[in-house]
């Protein structure tokens, strides 16, 4: 992989990256100095040419395997829909204007604390980013809230810090011009209660109790499915997880148990499947209708877990009994 960079006061800014691989992965250090920034278009597929020969006359290049002789026109430059996934330094501090602007195959954006400064339109046309990854520093503070802004879709966002672990779903929104004819006026209607969530944030945090306070309108507005992610995500990394948010969620799981676990066993999310039985500590009939759904999809694994659940409560029961 070969990189366009040059040299600024508070480190390295990167201008466009060469190579094979639809996966990104961006170092910390380029020849002793700290990578800080991403430059406008970087990732870009409209990048002007005449702006990259500039860029490439003033720049520097440097390639992962040490090698010296750089020739641009040897690689395929990473942009637009050739961009997968992409892991950002974790010294990075600011993304330029449109820097991934679309780069409509982009799934996955990881990125660090640090990271504060986010250029306009910088994920313009990004309609498949399925899942975000930010590592907080101690201040927990960082530009979530700004990336999801830009993203209306279903995500998945997993927040580390000080090695803890959390998994946040937010939903999707979308606005919707509608016109007042009377009043001559066109009025913006947001949809879903994935606005809501996005703007769960204080001074660059996430609030997590306004978060979770928030779960009954998901519950009105969302399907099913994405409301079961939610709930299931911050059961099973209970982050910054207060005793009332956590009965509210457990609640609704217990209300929708088998869909619960349909949704696990179709995923082959078979330990998060048995850690919801675990936690749920389903009946026999709860497990027998979890059977049936596990059937239907002919999955073995997902069968033998429920099959095996269900002969521990049988035994449970029969000890029970004779005592």
């Amino acid at each position: 992989m070969q990189y366009l960079y040059e040299e600024t006061k508070n480190g390295i800014r990167i201008n466009r990256v060469w190579g094979y691989d639809n996966i990104v992965e961006i170092p910390d250090m380029l020849r002793g100095k700290e990578v800080t920034e991403l430059g406008a278009y970087v990732f870009s597929d409209h990048m002007d040419k005449r702006d990259l020969e500039e860029r490439i006359k003033k720049g520097n290049l440097w390639m992962e395997d040490g090698n010296r002789e750089f020739n641009v026109e040897k690689l395929p430059e990473i942009s637009g829909p050739s961009l997968k996934e992409l892991v950002l330094p974790k010294g990075i501090k600011k993304v330029g204007r449109y820097a991934f602007y679309n780069c409509r195959n982009l799934e996955k954006l990881d990125f660090g604390g640090k990271l504060k400064d986010l250029g306009a339109g910088a994920l313009t046309g990004c309609h498949q980013v399925q899942e975000l990854r930010v590592k907080l520093g101690e201040d927990g503070e960082s530009c979530l809230r700004e990336i999801l802004t830009e993203l209306p879709e279903t995500l998945c966002v997993t927040i580390e810090k000080n090695k803890e672990k959390g998994c946040f779903w937010f939903p999707e929104f979308f606005e919707e011009g509608v016109e007042n004819t009377p009043a001559r006026i066109l009025e913006n209607h947001v949809h879903g209660s994935g606005i809501r969530y996005r703007n769960c944030f204080q001074n660059r945090r996430l609030n997590t109790a306004e978060y979770d306070e928030i779960f009954p309108y998901a519950i009105a507005w969302e399907d099913e499915e994405t409301v079961l992610k939610l709930a299931l995500g911050r059961i099973f990394t209970p982050f910054e997880l207060a005793e009332k948010a956590k009965d509210r969620y457990l609640n609704y799981l217990r209300e929708h148990m088998d869909s619960a676990a349909g949704l696990l066993g179709k995923q082959k999310e078979y330990r998060f499947l048995g850690m919801l039985l675990d936690i749920l500590k389903p009946e026999g009939e709860d497990i027998r209708k979890m059977i049936e759904t596990a059937r239907q999809q002919e999955d073995s694994v997902w069968m033998g877990i429920l099959m095996d659940r269900l002969g521990k409560v049988g035994r449970k029961k029969r000890k029970t009994f004779e005592l």
